[in-house]
């Protein structure tokens, strides 16, 4: 019995004759002048595929139907106080002391200072949703070749 060997892929090389290009110069090329546009657009799909995952995440439609139906409840209770203060004799009285207080508001600093208050909250508000928002736990990636993938 004779022992084959495989050849090895210098071997056939030069039985063949064939001359291969070496690519590793045009990698080390490659390393020290990255192609900044194929980076910003690598970059661009996972930015856009982040955003995707956070969008369809259970967690934010969880959060998006707990605030309609927060919002709804809170519609209806305010409704349901007007309501409730317009029909009350009451109201007459209310209505007396809000033209009182609104003209002494009104004459003084203190509507400014409201302002700049509501405007101070809001923007705290505003600065507590977006650390919210950084907490969203993207959802599953997408498997490959199925129809929500976008590429």
């Amino acid at each position: 019995m004779t022992e084959e060997t495989t050849p090895s892929v210098e071997e056939i090389k030069a039985r063949l004759k064939i001359e291969v290009p070496v690519e590793e110069e045009a990698t080390k090329a490659d390393a020290k002048n990255p192609d900044l546009t194929e980076e910003l657009r690598d970059f661009g799909k996972q930015f856009a595929d982040t955003i995707r995952s956070a969008w369809n995440s259970a967690e934010r439609q969880r959060l998006e139907t707990e605030l309609r139906d927060g919002m709804r409840s809170f519609a209806d209770e305010v409704d349901k106080a007007i309501q409730e203060i317009k029909k009350s004799p009451a109201a007459d009285r209310v209505k007396t002391e809000a033209v009182h207080v609104r003209e002494k508001v009104q004459a003084s600093d203190v509507s400014h200072k409201a302002r700049v208050g509501v405007a101070q909250g809001l923007q705290v508000l505003s600065e507590q949703l977006a650390k919210l928002a950084e907490r969203f736990t993207p959802a599953e990636k997408p498997v490959p070749g199925s129809d929500e993938t976008n590429e």
